[in-house]
């Protein structure tokens, strides 16, 4: 099986929680709720956010430049998948960070996104993700993770565990009682027996079948899922949507319509779900996207675009500090790409994520620089956040 057969058969999207406060936990009520949402596979920058403003996009892009974005200001627009973030434009509650990228120009989906969860600039150097080390730093208590295995990206956090829903007909309440019995005398499994037996009458109560498994699935209902969940005063305060693949475009990317705008159109629906399950709480609330890498600049024979370097990410809630492209724009041209091909991602990425630490976990600066993830601070960013 090849490598990228391998990735799409993975499966569609996740839904993972954690950070849910305890009953005494000071402020839980109020605390900012983080979701951030993998774009795995690679996230075409100049799709999502194009610019408009520069003389070459059209020309490097013959057959998939985005021909109606929706227009941010008078350097960018945003794909016309994306008229959910643009109402958000709209509100000062949409901010672009373009020209980025993590310290990685690797161009391998693997090493890539071990980089992007772990936060290291060299792949398989850390078995912890940098939002793990955020919370445990921050001493956010751990959650729960709806997902198997734990992703990399909230691992570093030791109180975290793992659920996962699923079609298949839940436990017996017989047999719940006999796995009790059975480790009664085993000081390692006992204590679990409670946990499975309660899990088992949660699925009971909520069993579906699989059709309904896969519309629950879908990215748009993970996301309303994720505000239901992260809107309630004792909920998770970190939310992570693993879309798994739909972003490795080599081929028929499309421009206005196809299948990069089709992927699109459902990141657009996540986030749309999600602020309208969030209420009020949308107020303090931060949705968040990391990808691993950007694709090129110039498309492939194939009308499509190959691994990259630099890329977008797109950030959206009423945290941020005003709608605004983030950008140290160096502009298309051949001379100005990074070894004459990708997009130079000239605003570490490492950095935003600092930022969004910084913000939603109190932590200081210094101590995100030294135990979270390392990175180049950049002056471009200073009012990201309020």
């Amino acid at each position: 099986m090849q490598r990228r057969q391998w990735l799409k058969g993975a499966g569609a999207a996740a839904l993972s929680f954690a950070g849910i406060p305890s009953a005494w936990a000071n402020g839980a009520a109020t605390a900012p709720r983080l979701l951030v949402v993998l774009l795995r596979g690679g996230m075409d920058g100049l799709a999502a956010v194009p610019p408009i403003g520069d003389a070459n996009y059209a020309a490097i892009r013959p057959t998939i430049a985005v021909q109606n974005s929706l227009r941010l200001d008078g350097s960018f627009g945003l794909h016309p998948s994306l008229k959910h973030l643009h109402q958000l434009w709209g509100q000062e509650q949409l901010a672009v960070v373009h020209s980025t990228g993590f310290a990685y120009a690797g161009r391998s989906h693997f090493e890539g996104q071990d980089v992007m969860q772990s936060g290291m600039p060299k792949p398989y150097t850390s078995a912890s993700g940098w939002l793990g080390r955020a919370m445990q730093v921050a001493r956010v208590a751990g959650g729960v993770s709806i997902s198997i295995p734990m992703p990399l990206i909230l691992r570093g956090n030791p109180e975290s565990s793992t659920k996962f829903p699923n079609w298949m007909p839940p436990l017996t309440p017989t047999v719940a009682d006999s796995l009790a019995a059975l480790w009664s005398k085993d000081g390692l499994m006992s204590p679990y027996a409670a946990i499975i037996r309660a899990e088992a009458a949660t699925q009971r109560q909520g069993a579906m079948n699989r059709q309904n498994f896969a519309n629950a699935r879908s990215l748009p209902e993970l996301g309303r899922l994720a505000g239901q969940e992260m809107s309630q005063p004792q909920g998770p305060r970190v939310g992570l949507i693993d879309f798994t693949h739909g972003f490795d475009t080599h081929a028929s990317q499309g421009a206005d319509q196809g299948g990069h705008a089709d992927q699109l159109l459902k990141v657009d629906q996540l986030v749309q779900n999600f602020q309208a399950a969030m209420g009020p709480m949308w107020a303090n609330a931060l949705v968040v996207t990391v990808t691993e890498f950007g694709r090129t600049v110039a498309e492939n024979g194939t009308t499509g675009t190959d691994h990259g370097v630099g890329t977008c990410c797109v950030l959206a809630g009423g945290l941020i500090g005003r709608s605004k492209v983030y950008a140290d724009w160096r502009g298309l041209h051949k001379d100005q790409l990074f070894e004459g091909r990708d997009l130079p991602p000239t605003i570490d990425v490492a950095a935003v994520y600092a930022k969004v630490i910084e913000r939603v976990f109190e932590v200081t600066p210094a101590a995100i620089q030294q135990q979270v993830i390392a990175h180049k601070p950049h002056a471009a960013l200073n009012g990201l956040l309020i």
